[in-house]
């Protein structure tokens, strides 16, 4: 009688350890709190529009501001602007007035280019650089003027900002930031410098997000 009893009270130690165990899980206690979202739209306010050099360069730099991509849930277009630019072997090419980045918002935006891939299907089915080989022929970089009225040339002097470079191959983004006021315009350049022994029949890709924020 005495060793029924003993594992008797073996085994309900056992299962009242076994119950502490699995008390916190079972006893939680959830608080909701319910939130509402309205959601409304409004038209773009930070936009890009074709510069000087897509209509005075006989096709050597074209831009196009209604290409789309799909969102991460594969069935929203997002406007992706596509640029166009060629280079000649051998030489540097610097287009001063590529792009207009323009301001519409009530308030100051500050921009920067950040390098990445497509969000199209949300696969990276489109990453930031193709065809790595042709980088190492050819350097791009890119650079966004400091006011109105830049002085100067671009990667060598005046008011000019590096945003975002690819050089030996190797892609250096978030370099600086310029501020454009509301109401305002700043010209995008692009400088490319190429190899006098390039494969002319090559081509690269390279991606990037113009992102705004509030300084």
């Amino acid at each position: 009688m005495t060793n029924s009893w003993t594992m008797t009270r073996r085994w309900a130690g056992i299962l009242i350890a076994m119950m502490m165990i699995a008390v916190p899980a079972s006893a939680a206690i959830i608080t909701q709190n319910f939130m509402r979202a309205d959601v409304t739209v409004d038209g773009a306010c930070f936009t890009k529009t074709a510069g000087a050099d897509d209509s005075s360069t006989s096709g050597f730099l074209t831009f196009n501001g209604g290409a789309t991509i799909q969102d991460t849930s594969g069935t929203v277009q997002l406007i992706q602007e596509t640029m166009s630019v060629r280079g000649f072997a051998g030489d540097r090419l610097i287009y001063t007035s590529a792009v207009l980045f323009n301001n519409d918002c009530p308030t100051d935006i500050e921009v920067t280019f950040v390098s990445e891939n497509d969000p199209a299907d949300g696969l990276a089915v489109d990453p930031a650089v193709v065809s790595g080989l042709f980088w190492d022929d050819v350097d791009i970089t890119m650079y966004l003027a400091a006011n109105g009225s830049p002085s100067g040339i671009p990667g060598v002097s005046g008011d000019w900002q590096a945003m975002m470079s690819i050089l030996g191959g190797t892609v250096t983004d978030q370099i600086g930031n310029v501020t454009i006021p509301p109401g305002t315009t700043r010209r995008m350049a692009v400088v490319v410098d190429t190899d006098d022994g390039v494969d002319t029949t090559a081509a690269g890709t390279l991606r990037w997000t113009a992102q705004a924020t509030n300084p």
